[in-house]
């Protein structure tokens, strides 16, 4: 939430590409603290207690203690349908100037004792049996990194036949997503945000 906060409230996002500097933190930030503080009465619980994570928003939603809570994955909310953790009336959105989006990764350390064997593993999550199960919302709900353009037609069924479930959107209305902020920004964001937030 702070990452896309900032983003959306700051006056040139493209600094937060680069590392954070002492100079550029505070004017970049201002909109940001100014938003949290106005924003903080309507708050669950005023803004005195914070949900410690994202599985901590489920129930909350689930139970009307909140109107509003974000996942990272897209199907998230369908899973939650499907398993009766939230009802079926729950939805998806993506923010009228778009949402910071991300993709999974492998990496193979440089060091890995057994890098062929780790290839071979990397190769087989890039697979489109492999990608296809990933987005399955039964098994994992998480949208592939592949291109559908450049699949056989018999790999672009198995996606097209995937059930996403009612509230997942799909990739085009998720559109182009937007870039993480450069991670030292976030590590300055959180440190004032506790001081400011969390221990008040």
């Amino acid at each position: 939430f702070l990452k896309q906060a900032l983003i959306a409230l700051a006056p040139d996002p493209s600094r937060l590409q680069r590392p954070v500097s002492d100079s550029d933190f505070a004017e970049v930030t201002a909109p940001l603290w100014a938003y949290l503080d106005a924003l903080r009465p309507c708050l669950w619980r005023g803004g005195r207690a914070y949900p410690d994570n994202q599985a901590a928003l489920r129930p909350l939603l689930a139970d009307d203690e909140i109107d509003l809570a974000f996942a990272f994955d897209p199907s998230a909310a369908s899973a939650a349908i499907a398993s009766r953790e939230l009802p079926e009336t729950v939805r998806s959105y993506v923010l009228d100037g778009g949402t910071i989006g991300n993709a999974n990764f492998v990496a193979i350390p440089f060091n890995a004792a057994h890098k062929a064997a780790a290839m071979v593993v990397a190769d087989f999550l890039l697979s489109p049996e492999a990608q296809a199960r990933k987005q399955d919302p039964k098994v994992w709900g998480g949208f592939t990194v592949l291109s559908m353009d450049r699949l056989s037609p018999a790999d672009r069924a198995r996606f097209a036949a995937l059930d996403l479930g009612i509230a997942t959107p799909s990739l085009a209305e998720l559109g182009t997503p937007l870039p993480e902020p450069h991670p030292s920004w976030m590590t300055r964001i959180i440190e004032d945000w506790r001081k400011r937030y969390a221990a008040n």
